[in-house]
């Protein structure tokens, strides 16, 4: 695994910025992850108040392996997102939730890598298309392609026409 720690301990009060590119490399540590290629800047934010820390990550750039969900072509997927999270110091083992991250009290760094993957993965939206602004058009050959082999003429089946008319009748 890349480093993807930020330091928690021994650091002043106040705000404290760290920053990540992300590409393909970033994914393979994970298990069959959707992403393979991207070009994604990260910008880490730690807020230190007293014993306070709250961490922000704001994620911004492009996945590059996606195709589109209407023509199948390549598609440049723009993303952004952002995470605050704070850090909340425990003796005791504690499961993490959305808001909070549970840290040792003698723990002196971070491993974000799996937040800024939740980050990327939680921006990725379900359906997949060319935005049809500029050259970020679908594929009009495919379309047409995909619209003549999806056409499936419906066979009826005589066995079932019984059926129906006692269907019809209720």
């Amino acid at each position: 695994m890349l480093n993807y720690n930020i330091r928690i301990s021994g650091i002043k009060d106040g705000n404290h910025e760290y920053f990540f590119n992300i590409n393909g490399k970033f994914f393979e540590s994970f298990v069959k992850p959707e992403v393979t290629d991207s070009e994604i800047k990260v910008n880490c934010n730690l807020f230190k108040d007293g014993n306070k820390l709250k961490l922000s990550l704001n994620i911004e750039g492009n996945i590059l392996n996606f195709n589109c969900d209407l023509c199948a072509g390549g598609i440049k997927l723009s993303i952004i997102n952002s995470i605050d999270v704070f850090l909340q110091e425990t003796e005791s083992e504690m499961e993490d939730t959305d808001e909070i991250i549970y840290i040792q009290p003698n723990q002196s760094y971070l491993d974000i890598s799996q937040l800024i993957y939740e980050a990327v993965i939680l921006s990725i939206p379900s359906k997949i298309e060319h935005s049809g602004v500029g050259n970020d058009i679908c594929d009009k050959e495919m379309m047409v392609l995909l619209d003549k082999y999806a056409e499936r003429e419906e066979i009826n089946d005589p066995r079932w026409d019984d059926l129906n008319k006692i269907k019809d009748l209720i």
